[in-house]
């Protein structure tokens, strides 16, 4: 009947009407102020309260306002920081998760590099003193680094660590192993390790310590110096 389709209007209009007139304090319950940060992380080298500092001025805002990349690009910024994701998490919180950097060396004077190339400067690196040095151009780390890890696969059965590893401007190479300097030049890098072992187990293992510098950089030899004598070494 008729009057049933105007009773079905007239409510379904009063209940427009007050959804309309709830929609700001519905809005405003929704968008609430953000109470809680959530880090997770290895906490290795970053505490929690560095990362809270950092994202403090950009959780001012409320739930739906948030700019999330923003506050990734800002935690992306840190030195430590090698990846990060932030989330929403209704009603008032925000999610982080934090991936370190972990570094196996030092570049240079001032500087760390990961295990996979990524030069990364934080602002004291007195604690990392002891690591090997490695050094070369800035778009070279990454080769630089994957070398590090080929010698010291090699030298590691022979009880050998590097200490410290340099690319040149021009490609060659040079590496000290406690106190002696070996340099292995810019072709047939390989090659030349295989031979310095060889000539290690067979001429130098057991005077090692008399020993100041080997050079490979010989189609079928080395030199060495040790003692303030150079001699030169016939390939084995």
């Amino acid at each position: 009947m008729p009057w049933k389709r105007v009773l079905q209007t007239v409510v379904s209009l009063f209940l427009f009407l007050g959804l309309l007139g709830s929609a700001p304090w519905l809005m405003n319950w929704l968008n609430q102020p953000i109470a809680r940060v959530e880090v997770h992380a290895g906490f290795e080298h970053l505490s929690r309260e560095q990362v809270e500092q950092k994202l403090h001025p950009l959780i001012q805002e409320r739930f739906f306002a948030l700019e999330l990349q923003e506050m990734r690009q800002v935690l992306l910024d840190m030195p430590w920081v090698k990846d990060a994701s932030v989330r929403r998490h209704w009603p008032d919180s925000v999610q982080v998760s934090l991936e370190e950097q972990q570094p196996v060396a030092r570049w240079g004077s001032h500087h760390l590099i990961s295990n996979e190339g990524e030069v990364f400067a934080p602002e004291n690196i007195a604690a990392f003193s002891l690591m090997p040095v490695l050094d070369g151009p800035e778009e070279s780390a990454a080769e630089v680094m994957q070398q590090y890890l080929a010698i010291s696969q090699l030298l590691r059965p022979m009880g050998l660590k590097l200490k410290t590893l340099k690319r040149s401007e021009s490609g060659s190479w040079r590496f000290t192993v406690g106190h002696v300097e070996v340099n292995i030049g810019r072709d047939r890098k390989m090659e030349r390790l295989q031979r310095f072992v060889r000539l290690y187990h067979a001429r130098l293992e057991s005077r090692w310590k008399q020993v100041r510098r080997v050079d490979l950089r010989y189609l079928n030899g080395a030199s060495v110096a040790w003692n303030g004598t150079l001699l030169t070494e016939g390939a084995k």
